[in-house]
């Protein structure tokens, strides 16, 4: 075994300063050997579950003109055998059995196990199982979905990710480098699916962002994995003239500010003419050095692609042009001939709602993250 190189005192993290963050640092590594251990466990159970699968596809195809254990009752005679040598144990129902000899079926390679479909909770494969039947798009979305729980994975087929994610119009392969180029084009997505939302007639672009931050949870998974919620309507000064963001964003994976403009109508060359001041804007007024350039994303309703590239071409920052779909039911916009004063009480209300929702969605994810495990 290759040695360990050396650490010196100065890289080496120091004692706790007391007791509370000593029990911290503890109860930190438990947890994290507790998801390590839970992780491990997993792979097992799933690596047995697809050997019991492979076993049972093997006797039915040996059946011929036999019968017996080896027809087609297998699956219930093994389920009453294992529940009889297991009892109590949960997962050796005729259902799940049925659902490991799927498994085997849609798998037939155990070498493909490892680290992609065999490091999903088992839970997640039953619903790839369920919901995808042709073998490419169920590769795509088990090569994903390890990082998503499984209602996230259920959003993502049911609204069709494999077929959105990096469609955006854009200009980032001239605006960026290469490697950044690709990696930022992939989270786009084109339309962006906010089936919580519903407009009415004549709503504006206001109505449309507190609608999208009245949940601001689902808002970030339809935008993509990685997004940190950063503030909304964001005053900048610039040369003594205040401009103001719509929402602002941090993509974590990337290192990134992400500069969002809703607009509800269709797209229009001038769109692209006000993100270029505001990205750069974010460069000079709020990003630090350490962080990748600030790119734009301007959701419209609707866009005319020819325009969308050709306003795009001749811009030096890095902007994507996308479309978004509200749902038919979701959050309904409020009457726009209410008194001002209501008005604005149902605005405070609103943003206090999305100060509590964020609170909690940051509370949440950093319990997440200490523990290693998503929910």
């Amino acid at each position: 075994m290759a040695d360990l190189p050396a650490t010196s005192s100065t890289d080496a993290p120091g004692p706790p300063n007391s007791y509370e963050e000593f029990l911290e640092d503890i109860k930190g590594r438990i947890r994290r050997a507790q998801a390590r251990a839970a992780h491990a466990i997993n792979a097992e159970l799933v690596d047995v579950y697809w050997q019991i699968g492979k076993e049972i596809l093997r006797r039915q195809g040996e059946e011929g003109n036999r019968r017996g254990r080896g027809g087609p009752k297998i699956i219930e005679q093994l389920s009453a055998d294992l529940q009889g040598a297991f009892p109590g144990a949960r997962g050796f129902s005729v259902s799940s059995l049925r659902y490991m000899r799927a498994f085997a079926a849609a798998w037939p390679e155990r070498e493909m196990l490892q680290p992609g479909t065999g490091a999903l909770p088992w839970g997640h494969i039953m619903l790839l199982l369920d919901k995808l039947y042709d073998r490419p798009t169920r590769d795509w979305y088990a090569a994903r979905a390890s990082s998503w729980s499984k209602a996230e994975l259920a959003h993502h087929i049911a609204s069709r990710l494999h077929e959105r994610q990096a469609t955006a119009i854009s200009n980032f392969d001239r605006a960026l480098q290469t490697d950044d180029a690709e990696a930022i084009q992939r989270i786009t997505r084109d339309p962006v699916v906010l089936d919580f939302v519903q407009l009415a007639e004549g709503a504006k672009e206001r109505d449309l962002e507190m609608a999208l931050l009245g949940d601001i949870e689902r808002f970030m998974l339809a935008l993509g994995e990685g997004f940190y919620f950063a503030g909304r309507q964001k005053s900048l000064e610039i040369g003594g003239v205040e401009f103001v963001l719509d929402l602002l964003f941090y993509h974590h994976p990337t290192r990134r500010f992400v500069v969002i403009d809703l607009k509800i109508g269709t797209f229009q060359a001038e769109f692209a003419g006000k993100m270029n001041l505001y990205v750069n804007a974010v460069n000079a007024l709020i990003a630090n050095d350490e962080d990748r350039a600030t790119v734009g994303f301007i959701l419209c309703a609707d866009r005319n692609a020819a325009v969308a590239h050709l306003t795009l071409q001749g811009i030096a920052t890095p902007i994507a042009v996308t479309r978004y779909i509200v749902g038919e039911h979701g959050v309904l916009i409020a009457d726009e001939d209410a008194e001002p004063t209501e008005g604005l009480e149902d605005e405070m209300e609103g943003l206090r709602r999305v100060e509590q929702q964020v609170a909690e969605f940051a509370a949440r994810r950093a319990r997440e993250l200490t523990d290693g495990s998503e929910p």
